[in-house]
């Protein structure tokens, strides 16, 4: 279960102003909080009761505000500025610490928030793709370049580039199955955008992999993977980190999906390419 500090700190540009005062105060004052009942508390934050309970029943939905102190009792011994951004001085072994903890959260809401159903139709998807077109700008290219490495050690032809005219060209040219792949952080990109609008006018599946469920690329996608969006509620963001780790998790997740479904058509190719590369580069 990932640590409730830093899922409300996760949460705070979500909340309304009334239940930001409810976060901010069990941010500062977490231990306190385990000794308050609902009326104190909503006294201590300067808000009503019924904010306190609608606060806690979102954190918390199977036990509301009761669960809520029995999880910050369980955390107790947590350091509660672990959940926040790097701060000056911090020493390495905090910074592991914060850095671990956030890697953490983000594989556990990422394993929450990415649909089994929609990772097993785009296993569908490409599996009868002839050809796979990646493509992803900035730090998702990074996470592009390793989704074309993976699947081309299972026999699949893939095209990844940042050339949008070249993947355009190719998404019109084809005469045999195809499926595009875009990978976008936020879903507001404008070339991933156009080449979701292209494919859907070619009648090419789209998977889309982000964050921003409600973004206009996610809703292009004929299958949308999502991915955890903690790090896009921060104020700082200094570059992509645990947003990229996410990408990357859930690419692995796709790709050993896929090797699952299709076992015996993929071992040949993983084996007969880790021998060649040890023959002649290694």
């Amino acid at each position: 279960m990932q640590n409730i500090l830093f899922e409300i700190h996760s949460q705070l540009s979500k909340l309304s102003p009334s239940e930001s005062k409810v976060a901010a105060y069990i941010l500062k004052n977490p231990r306190s909080v385990i000794e308050m009942n609902t009326a104190t508390f909503a006294q201590e934050a300067g808000v009503s009761t019924a904010t306190i309970i609608r606060f806690s029943k979102n954190i918390c939905p199977e036990g509301g505000f009761p669960a809520l102190k029995l999880r910050l009792s369980a955390e107790t011994e947590i350091d509660e500025r672990l959940y926040s951004e790097i701060n000056p001085g911090d020493s390495l072994a905090v910074v592991k610490n914060k850095f671990a903890m956030r890697v953490s959260h983000t594989i556990t809401q990422t394993n929450q928030v990415l649909s089994e159903s929609s990772v097993q139709t785009a296993v569908q998807q490409l599996t009868v793709a002839a050809t796979i077109f990646v493509y992803g700008l900035g730090a998702s290219n990074v996470v592009a370049q390793d989704f074309q490495q993976k699947f081309i050690r299972v026999g699949k032809s893939v095209v990844q580039s940042l050339d949008t005219h070249l993947l355009a060209a190719g998404l019109t040219a084809q005469t045999q199955p195809t499926v595009l792949v875009l990978i976008s952080n936020s879903g507001q990109k404008k070339d991933s955008q156009n080449l979701a609008k292209l494919a859907r006018d070619q009648q090419v599946p789209v998977i889309v992999l982000t964050h921003a469920a409600k973004s206009k690329l996610a809703k292009l996608a004929t299958t949308l993977l999502l991915h955890d969006d903690s790090e896009e509620n921060t104020n700082t963001r200094s570059a992509a980190t645990t947003s990229l780790l996410a990408q990357l998790y859930a690419v692995d997740l796709l790709y050993y999906a896929y090797v699952a479904s299709n076992y015996h058509a993929s071992i040949l190719p993983i084996v007969n390419s880790h021998d060649v590369i040890g023959r002649y580069f290694d």
